[in-house]
């Protein structure tokens, strides 16, 4: 039985359909060590235009973030993926290792949620999935796409590439 109690999502048929709409943002989720990593990181490889940002890497390596690492909040962070998509010409960015960040933005995740519903192609034409452990203010999130196929994707429920 699939992890949502619902149809495999073909993930190539999901990003495309992902391209002809307003708001492009999605969320993998799945439990730790269910091979989310390995997954986005061979997605992004074999997408046209895909790239995979570390996040916990990618503010490692800057010593301004290091310093406010306690209080980035899910707008800085969208800001900051913004940038980077559009440095990195990326059509598909997958964003991993926010987990770190999670207990900055409380349980329920409100003002992270608040990014990904709004997150549009006024702001990026990029397709952009954010890779998050399961937790239940994500396991009971209703967020749907034009072809009323969910945004929020558990691990095992995306086809294998």
């Amino acid at each position: 039985m699939l992890a949502n109690d619902s149809v495999r999502v073909h993930i190539r048929q999901f990003l495309e359909q992902l391209r002809g709409e307003r708001y492009r943002a999605f969320v993998i989720h799945g439990p730790p060590l269910s091979g989310k990593t390995t997954f986005t990181r061979r997605l992004a490889e074999e997408t046209p235009g895909g790239m995979y940002l570390d996040v916990l890497k990618y503010v490692a390596e800057r010593p301004e973030l290091v310093e406010r690492v306690d209080i980035i909040d899910a707008t800085a962070l969208r800001n900051r993926i913004i940038a980077h998509a559009a440095e990195t010409g990326a059509k598909v960015l997958l964003v991993d290792e926010i987990d770190f960040l999670v207990h900055i933005w409380g349980n329920e995740l409100a003002e992270f949620k608040h990014v990904v519903e709004s997150l549009s192609v006024t702001q990026t034409p990029s397709i952009i999935g954010f890779v998050l452990q399961t937790c239940s203010a994500l396991e009971a999130w209703n967020l749907l796409n034009n072809a009323r196929q969910s945004r929020i994707l558990h691990i095992e429920d995306i086809s294998i590439l």
